[in-house]
């Protein structure tokens, strides 16, 4: 009776067995189904070879037997206990769902994540923690298609267990206990192989990742739990570790001075004003290029009292964020930098000595940071004080001002932080000492919601540029979305116009850019210059300078500050910096840190030239679009030298900084 019992066990765990296998197999189908759809979603008009699909396809289905066996580890093991207990089977069922829904969540995340930022998972998920973490919940379900995912989240971890169950039913088995033996023996060995992904010298890494010389097919190959553990690792290890020459070496550079010989020499001819004027610097939320430049006051009127206030404006259409996020751009701004977060990091409260705000401070400048944020928004409240800020004001004091003005989950209306700059520069004009007030808006971010019951104009999505994919741009409202941007750029406009009337242009010194572009969705490769484009805007009150930019070039983030410097307090960045875009003659190409090529990139009359440590890759223009070039021209190579150099120098600055 033992015997036949122990036989009815046996049999009871091969069928377990057989179905954990199934359970696995189908888990591998439903995350490769993840990884196709990823591909297609979002390859529309790409040229993506058969061989592109296999690769991608092939390397992703190693990714996901690594990450789907560490998910599956304690389910498994516990399955095998359950040989001699088997009441163990049902806890081990628990467990697999545990780490099935994990990856297909992950997944889903993941496809989420890279329809905004155009990058798998990486160190900006982290911002669900540091950001408000209940604003960020209300953002996702008004502006994302919750219930869709949802649907989707359940039907991917339903799938195996259907399948696992359909099958398990219609075994029949007779095993012998041999078998089971060297099946549990090929199973452990198994899940060691699928866990290091590859029989060679090195494990599955992320340098497997890079199976093609298209962006988007390398992006598909991590699944969301390798995305993760990437971004995981490099938010962790943010500790500078090492000689900062590290910077240097992986560009190609021995050190430090043979990459400076790689730099322009700059006509420092001095553009300083001959007096000390005010300087307000206004980043705004989401100020995209293309919507920008799709304004028509009749029938899409984006821009508000923006248009008139651009009639006294150097406006440089053609700009490109430094990165595309709005934290990663504001320390990109304030620390010309390619790492990031930094104030979120051990170094959060360390006196940097690379913030470039710390010359307007050191040349009598009163410096303020304003927001429409909460002040404990990233700790700024604390953190921005060791970088050169006097005073930082956000929502509580916008609002104690001004004790009618609506509040969103994300801050205060862009209307009223204009107003308590006014204010600001009131305060500057009686006491006599010149002000700094750099300024982040909040108003057009996502809720989108027009704000105090302000009235807007008319706007039509179809004025947006044909290469926006409007149907699979921003899931709640988009009509809401240029609303929201035209109160904001209307916000701005009245800002300025006031300036104007009450004579202060005459004595102060106005730039404004967007920090990323707006949330709409592109085809990326080959349009990067409108994924990442920003306007970039100065109101001078030097006629004479206004007259001598060149409003057609390329331009960037890293150009802002350095321009506002050096006309007023005359202070000449190095040549690794961003150029004053009012002196003469500076050299071509606007560099941006954006890491979805590798490093970076930079772009100018000549095409575009991504920054992939050594390696330079060059795009020549046909018509609007980048097109990949077979060789780079020698304008190419000087652009793309010069920027590669700057890219090094810049990190190697900010390496050797925060370990002094």
């Amino acid at each position: 009776m033992s015997h036949q019992l122990s036989i009815d066990q046996e049999n009871y765990w091969y069928k377990h067995f057989l179905k954990a296998i199934i359970f696995f197999i189908t888990s591998l189908v439903v995350l490769s189904l993840f990884r196709a759809f990823f591909l297609n979603y979002f390859s529309a008009g790409l040229n993506i070879t058969p061989r592109d699909w296999l690769l991608a396809l092939g390397v992703g289905v190693r990714v996901d037997a690594k990450w789907l066996s560490l998910a599956l580890l304690p389910a498994f093991l516990v399955f095998i206990f359950s040989y001699w207990k088997p009441f163990f089977f049902k806890y081990s069922a628990v467990l697999a769902g545990i780490g099935l829904f994990g990856m297909v969540l992950l997944d889903t995340v993941n496809f989420g994540f890279f329809s905004f930022y155009k990058t798998p998972i990486s160190p900006l998920v982290f911002g669900f923690f540091q950001d408000d973490t209940k604003a960020i919940l209300q953002t996702l379900w008004q502006d994302w298609p919750v219930l869709s995912y949802l649907l989707v989240l359940c039907a991917g971890l339903a799938l195996p267990f259907v399948a696992a169950s359909v099958c398990f039913n219609r075994l029949k088995t007779n095993p012998r206990g041999c078998l089971l033996f060297l099946l549990g023996c090929v199973s452990i060995l198994l899940f060691a192989f699928f866990i290091r992904g590859s029989i060679g010298k090195f494990p599955l890494r992320q340098e497997d990742f890079a199976v093609s010389k298209i962006q988007l097919v390398n992006a598909s190959v991590p699944n969301g739990a390798a995305a993760l553990y990437e971004a995981t690792k490099a938010w962790r290890n943010f500790q500078i570790k090492g000689e900062p020459s590290q910077a240097l070496t992986k560009f190609g550079y021995a050190n430090i001075e043979e990459a400076k010989n790689d730099l322009a020499v700059r006509n420092n001819a001095s553009t300083q004003l001959n007096f000390r004027p005010n300087v307000v610097f206004a980043v705004m939320e989401s100020m995209s290029g293309d919507i920008f430049n799709s304004h028509d006051s009749l029938v899409n009127n984006t821009l508000g009292a923006l248009d008139n206030a651009l009639k006294d404006a150097v406006v440089f259409r053609k700009g490109v964020s430094i990165e595309n996020g709005t934290f990663p751009s504001l320390e990109g701004l304030l620390f010309d930098t390619p790492i990031s977060p930094i104030s979120q990091s051990i170094y959060g409260r360390k006196e940097l000595s690379f913030s470039q705000v710390r010359a307007f401070k050191e040349a009598g400048y009163r410096t303020i940071f304003l927001t429409g944020c909460p002040e404990p928004w990233r700790q700024i409240n604390d953190t921005f004080k060791f970088y050169g800020f006097e005073e930082i004001y956000g929502q509580a004091a916008i609002g104690e001002k001004f004790p009618n003005a609506e509040k969103s989950p994300w801050g205060i209306g862009d209307k009223w932080m204009f107003k308590f700059a006014e204010d600001l520069l009131k305060e500057a004009e009686g006491t006599g000492r010149p002000v700094f007030i750099m300024m982040l808006s909040t108003t057009n971010h996502p809720p989108f919601k027009v704000p105090d019951g302000e009235k807007v104009s008319k706007v039509d999505l179809k004025k947006l540029p044909k290469i926006v994919n409007i149907e699979g741009s921003y899931e709640g409202n988009m009509e809401l979305l240029l609303q929201t941007y035209q109160y904001a750029a209307n916000s701005l406009g009245n800002f300025i116009l006031d300036l104007k009337d009450k004579g202060w242009l005459q004595n102060t010194i106005v730039a404004a850019t967007g920090d990323h572009n707006a949330r709409m969705n592109y085809q990326s490769e080959g349009n990067w210059h409108h994924v990442y484009g920003v306007p970039v805007l100065f109101w001078l009150p030097d006629q004479q300078l206004k007259s001598s930019a060149d409003s057609d070039r390329w331009v960037s983030h890293r150009d802002i500050i350095p321009t506002l410097l050096a006309m007023s307090t005359g202070k000449i960045l190095g040549n690794e910096k961003g150029r004053n875009l009012f002196a003469k003659d500076i050299e071509e190409g606007a560099v941006s840190f954006i890491g979805w090529s590798g490093a970076g990139f930079v772009i100018g009359k000549p095409g575009m030239v991504t920054l992939n440590g050594k390696n330079l890759e060059c795009y020549n223009w046909q018509d609007d679009k980048l097109i990949k070039a077979d060789r780079c021209s020698k304008e190419q190579e000087k652009m793309g030298k010069e920027a590669r150099a700057q890219r090094a120098i810049s990190e190697y600055i900010v390496r050797k900084g925060l370990a002094e």
